[in-house]
């Protein structure tokens, strides 16, 4: 709170500092109008009540002219008597906001039944388990030709054989022309 938002001493008069700094966006001559004593003494109530004279001058300021200005700054006034000053609408909001954050923290753990009910509810829409790609196998050589394997000697130009084929043709219990 700023040293000039502090309202004057309870009975005091509205001085002139307080009236300027209140009603000093208004035109010159709505502002004499409204120097007087039952103007003052709704400033000093609203003043008492914990409303700054910024405020005041900041609602006072954009009122739409009318037929009788200093009638319905008058009636805005007493309106702001009715109301809780914003500073204080603000404290009661904050202390609001923070009970129900403390009770949102507060709250129980869950039962047995609806956290295992989550705990199904979450696995069904995870879905299936992860597989890791299957590594592709790289052979330095090709093929054998009869087996699958690779291959360790070259039989003909199409024809490549692992050791183990090229044993079984020498047994005869395998032909060439079974490998291609």
């Amino acid at each position: 709170m700023e040293l000039f938002d502090l309202p004057p001493a309870p009975g005091q008069r509205l001085d002139q500092e307080t009236h300027d700094d209140v009603f000093g966006d208004l035109p010159s001559a709505l502002a004499a109008d409204l120097h007087t004593r039952e103007i003052g003494d709704l400033v000093l109530q609203l003043l008492d009540r914990g409303w700054r004279r910024g405020q005041l001058a900041a609602r006072v300021a954009v009122l739409p002219a009318g037929r009788d200005p200093v009638g319905d700054v008058r009636a805005l006034l007493r309106g702001f008597l009715e109301q809780v000053p914003p500073d204080a609408r603000w404290r009661e909001e904050k202390a609001a906001r923070e009970q129900q954050r403390s009770q949102a923290e507060s709250e129980e753990p869950a039962t047995d039944e609806s956290r295992q009910r989550w705990i199904q509810q979450i696995r069904s829409e995870l879905g299936g388990p992860r597989r890791s790609p299957r590594a592709v196998v790289r052979r330095v050589r090709p093929g054998c030709a009869l087996c699958g394997s690779e291959s360790d000697y070259f039989v003909t130009r199409e024809v490549r054989l692992c050791a183990a084929c090229v044993a079984l043709l020498g047994t005869g219990t395998a032909k060439l022309s079974e490998a291609g």
